[in-house]
């Protein structure tokens, strides 16, 4: 392994589980950020002005169905930043947002949460996709 290997990886040791992605929305390919931990959440929500919590489990059927369209909503909507949460995962993020089933979904305008629902519904994620856009 290069030395250049090696720093790098004694330099991102201590960021959580793919903590180092570019949270910023404005990004050449939309995608799903993975949200580890409540530090990230935290800094997720505070770095991008529109932003979607996606609180989700492994074992959940409708998280399973619902998945493949929330990462191609973030694929069509770059303006919006889309987070999943793993409750299992983070559970300190789940209490916190105060999810009692998944999927849920979190809406942010800024910091401050504007939406929210559960259950695998696309046309509500889409109408609340539009409104979050829509909103100042």
């Amino acid at each position: 392994m290069s030395m250049v290997s090696n720093l790098l990886r004694a330099s991102t040791a201590t960021f959580p589980r793919r903590a180092l992605h570019d949270f910023r929305s404005k990004r050449c390919m939309s995608s799903v950020i993975d949200l580890s931990d409540d530090s990230a959440v935290t800094k997720f929500k505070s770095i991008n002005e529109k932003s979607i919590l996606y609180f989700t489990a492994t074992w959940c059927p409708p998280c399973k169905m619902i998945k493949p369209v929330y990462e191609n909503m973030a694929k069509e909507n770059p303006d919006v930043a889309f987070g999943k949460v793993d409750v299992d995962d983070n559970a300190e993020s789940a209490a916190k947002y105060k999810i009692s089933g998944v999927p849920t979904f979190v809406f942010f305008s800024k910091d401050d949460t504007v939406a929210r629902f559960t259950g695998a519904d696309q046309a509500q994620l889409e109408k609340l996709i539009g409104d979050l856009k829509d909103s100042p």
